[in-house]
């Protein structure tokens, strides 16, 4: 998937080929978040939110007959199917296209500033070369859904699609002499359906996406807890608080911190059946539970639980049989990592988009090499990674699990490596690096499996040669 990107920050125009690992490398200040995270807002529920409310409201540069004629049935019979294979044919392109179009208009909230003019940032999309694949992941997305309407719960609307068809289905229950169809005004029924189907749409390209921004090691401790930050910050004594508590409760947050706080507090009412019924339906979701462990036992040394106190559900790390600490007084290591095995534990689903903000943050150069080796082992079973970094342990050490990819006798090479997991071996078909600086990203992977990021390779030079 091609994408262009201009006027965003420093950056002044950029050409970006997404891969299932994706690597942004650079100086400080260089735009590499900033573009993750303006991907992250395309990709994610927060523009897809954002693209339907425009929509709605006649906001949008582009129409689509395909839905718009469908809603209008839908309203006449109650029920309609939308082949979605038809829409994605004539219409994919132009729809993230659009999307991508609003997003300056959401940036400034999206990464909590005012200071920052977004109104002549483009991001486009040119789609040729991922088309197959996005017809593929809208055959293996399953939606069952049913919303109620009236305290009785007399109508339903039902939103269905099978796994491996192509089509979804919108109908209504009703057990009520007059159907809720002519209750409510039709910008109702509107809005509920382009929701729906904008949602399904979307999902097109990732089912879900998650950021873990840099704040994470101090996000942690604060909502390790099912007790909520809120619960503190109205008490009569909130000056004994802890500072950075207060501090929490008062900063105006990002997007991508605000998202990992809700992913971190839905932990706590996900149900085991829920997880069994996506394991069901995707079965690659045991490799996640198995990959958790593995982070766990091979780079954490511990275990990562929720478990019930007698007064709320707590995540802990358990150091050894005998040890388990709360989540404040845990590593920066297991502060670091611990989301990670939370959203492979309970949330990740094949071909969702995992964007990881310097994943290197706090861990030993030896922990630097194992995590990439463990990020290709993810991609390997079906998840797509985006990195942001500076960590030279992790792009030098890429070089050879794409290197060891080539080799026919995986097994003879596996003691070499970290994890030593042949899984870690990722063809270099799926992987880009692009070094940011001078205004631009440039591809610095090389045919021949090179990685060239000679301005990092500068700064030991320099060292060097500081004393002879």
């Amino acid at each position: 998937m091609k994408i262009e990107i201009s006027n965003l920050g420093v950056i002044e125009k950029a050409e970006i080929d997404l891969k299932p690992l994706t690597v942004f490398i650079g100086g400080n200040g260089t735009g590499k978040t900033w573009t993750a995270y303006t991907l992250a807002s395309i990709f994610g529920q927060y523009g897809c939110e954002r693209y339907w409310q425009a929509y709605i409201d006649k906001k949008t540069e582009h129409r689509y007959p395909i839905i718009d004629n469908a809603i209008e049935e839908f309203l006449q019979e109650g029920n309609v199917q939308i082949d979605l294979i038809n829409f994605a044919e004539e219409f994919i392109e132009i729809y993230i296209n659009d999307v991508s179009a609003l997003a300056y208009s959401w940036m400034n909230k999206f990464l909590a500033t005012d200071r920052v003019d977004f109104k002549k940032m483009n991001v486009s999309f040119d789609l040729s070369s991922a088309k197959s694949e996005i017809f593929d992941n809208l055959k293996k997305d399953f939606i069952n859904q049913q919303l109620s309407f009236g305290t009785k719960s007399k109508d339903t609307l039902h939103i269905l699609k099978e796994l491996g068809d192509s089509k979804i289905y919108l109908y209504i229950l009703s057990v009520s002499e007059e159907s809720i169809l002519k209750k409510l005004p039709k910008r109702a029924f509107e809005q509920i359906l382009l929701k729906l189907i904008f949602r399904t749409i979307h999902r097109f390209f990732h089912l879900e996406t998650y950021i873990f921004p840099t704040e994470r090691t101090g996000v942690l401790p604060f909502f390790s807890s099912a007790t909520k930050i809120e619960n503190y910050v109205d008490i009569e004594n909130f000056d004994d608080l802890d500072e950075n508590v207060k501090n929490l409760s008062s900063m105006k947050l990002s997007i991508p911190v605000q998202d990992l706080k809700l992913t971190l507090e839905s932990i706590y009412i996900k149900t085991s059946s829920e997880r069994e019924k996506e394991i069901q339906l995707y079965p690659e979701v045991l490799a996640y539970l198995k990959l958790a462990e593995i982070l766990e036992n091979d780079i954490l040394g511990g275990k990562v639980n929720v478990e019930n106190s007698s007064f709320d559900q707590e995540i802990l790390y358990q150091a050894s049989e005998n040890i388990k600490l709360e989540m404040t007084v845990s590593s920066s290591m297991v502060k670091e990592l611990a989301p990670l095995v939370l959203c492979l534990r309970y949330f990740a689903v094949p071909n969702e988009l995992l964007i990881i903000d310097e994943p290197e943050v706090n861990l030993h150069p030896a922990a630097q090499v194992q995590i990439i080796e463990f990020l290709a082992m993810l991609v390997q079973a079906g998840l797509k990674v985006l990195i942001t970094t500076h960590s030279p342990y992790i792009v030098d050490h890429l070089a050879n699990l794409m290197k060891a990819a080539k080799y026919e006798d995986k097994e003879s090479l596996k003691e070499r490596f970290y994890l030593e997991q042949t899984d870690a071996f990722i063809p270099q078909e799926k992987v880009s690096v692009y070094l940011f600086e001078d205004g631009t990203a440039k591809n610095i992977l090389h045919e021949d499996g090179r990685i060239d990021w000679g301005t990092f390779g500068n700064v030991s030079d320099d060292i060097s040669h500081i004393f002879p």
